[in-house]
């Protein structure tokens, strides 16, 4: 994304207190000398082309896949050769990529000036260059600013798409938000349809894409409101509209940002940064560590839902579980035996009429409050960092993921939601107890595991 966020980076200089667990985050990515800012996943011959932003001047970088699970990554070099004195060209020359299969190039699309977007092309994802002037999409009148373009192919149209962040004239920030499209027979001449998405209620749609899933288009967005905002999306039998108003889901919290997806085959994945410090409206840090990755799936319903990839589930299926007896919760604290430095717990919990929440808690770091429609994960002294909106079954078990790691807090529930957290760290090892406010609620299938596995170096 590229944003006048300099200033946002400065308003927020909370001090970083002693992790809750020692040495770098293992499953978290975090590139060695700076944060993660906003992610373009492309995959390519079964590895992840994870190409982000720098914080600072938002420098392109490129992290690439080392293992099939998409946990674990290496810093690749990335490279640009000359530029000419007609080039156009920014740092943050890399965003969204995609395969030009007719010219036999990679290409990705950026914002230059005035809403120009203009693009740079690779022959091995690597090296890239600046690519001829007449491979642009023209700035239009309507707006105060456009940015963030992302290019897709419209099989139903043989044409190709281009959504961008739009900022609309003559209207508060806080309000002009929108998303434009533009099209294209050959990336060259393009037809600008304006604003397609403009509800007149939002802040700029940041990091738009669209993509067909589930039979129909689906336009992906995270909603600037003095932050980067959660992953939401709208849904549409066209790339053109009509698209509803307000967006039909989220997707995980306001600690998943950014996020992005890619299809590796058939599969969209999602992802996304966590803020390096706890993160408020108007005091969030640009940039962090990345986020376990999401298989985002279409629900009955057709609505979206998220849930640990199948690779990763099977990746975790090696920690050294260690399984624990069911109980009922209460008021009063069951609390299991043992401390861990990372912690994975997984466990099938039901709640019965009347039993309205149950608390997980993670001491000292926090808790977990699971609800009927609600999922938050708190701070040590109750203060709530995300949060997300659910319809858990009232008749139905559902099963619960916990990961912790450092100061991060990522909570999986019932193959359909996902939550992610960054929380104030606190010293010493992780305790885990289960409470709730009227006893009944049954903890079944539970087991815990330090979140560790001997993975190739």
């Amino acid at each position: 994304m590229m944003r006048l966020r300099l200033l946002l980076a400065g308003l927020f200089a909370l001090s970083l207190p002693v992790q809750a667990q020692e040495g770098p985050a293992r499953w978290h990515f975090k590139p060695k000398d700076h944060a993660l800012g906003d992610v373009h996943p492309f995959f390519h011959e079964g590895r992840c082309y994870l190409y982000y932003l720098k914080p600072g001047k938002y420098e392109a970088a490129l992290t690439i896949s080392t293992s099939d699970d998409w946990l674990q990554w290496s810093e690749a070099p990335l490279t640009h050769g000359p530029v000419k004195p007609e080039d156009w060209m920014k740092p943050y020359f890399v965003l969204g990529v995609f395969r030009d299969s007719k010219a036999k190039v990679f290409r990705s699309f950026y914002g230059h000036l005035e809403g120009r977007m203009v693009s740079s092309t690779s022959g091995d994802l690597r090296h890239w260059e600046c690519a001829p002037r007449e491979f642009h999409v023209p700035p239009a009148g309507y707006y105060q600013r456009r940015r963030d373009p992302y290019v897709f192919w419209i099989p139903e149209r043989k044409q190709w798409g281009c959504v961008m962040t739009t900022w609309m004239k003559d209207r508060p920030k806080e309000t002009a938000g929108a998303v434009s499209l533009a099209t294209s027979p050959d990336l060259k001449v393009w037809k600008d349809h304006g604003p397609i998405l403009d509800p007149g209620n939002i802040g700029e749609p940041e990091v738009p894409q669209m993509f067909r899933l589930g039979g129909r288009w689906i336009l992906l967005a995270s909603i600037y409101d003095r932050a980067v905002g959660p992953p939401v999306y709208w849904g549409s039998e066209s790339p053109t509209g009509p698209w509803k108003m307000e967006p039909e889901g989220q997707l995980d919290g306001k600690d998943l940002c950014a996020a992005q997806i890619d299809f590796e085959r058939e599969v969209p994945v999602l992802f996304g940064w966590i803020p390096l410090k706890p993160s408020t409206p108007g005091g969030q840090h640009w940039g962090g560590h990345l986020a376990l990755p999401r298989e985002v799936h279409v629900l009955p319903s057709g609505r979206l839902g998220t849930r640990l990839p199948s690779r990763v589930v099977d990746t975790f299926k090696k920690l050294p579980w260690v399984e624990k007896p069911d109980f009922t919760v209460e008021k009063k604290p069951h609390t299991l035996e043992g401390s861990w430095q990372r912690l994975a717990v997984e466990f099938t919990l039901a709640l019965p009429e009347g039993v309205d929440e149950v608390q997980v808690n993670i001491a000292p770091l926090g808790r977990v409050i699971l609800k009927r429609d609600q999922i938050r994960i708190l701070d040590s002294a109750g203060e709530c960092w995300s949060d997300l909106p659910v319809k858990l079954p009232a008749a139905k078990p559902v099963q619960v993921k916990l990961f912790v790691e450092q100061d991060m807090v990522e909570c999986f529930v019932h193959e359909v939601y996902s939550l992610a957290a960054r929380v104030p760290a606190q010293a010493g090892k992780l305790s885990l107890s289960f409470d709730a406010g009227h006893s009944g609620a049954q903890v079944t299938k539970l087991r815990v595991s330090e979140w560790e596995l001997a993975r190739d170096p």
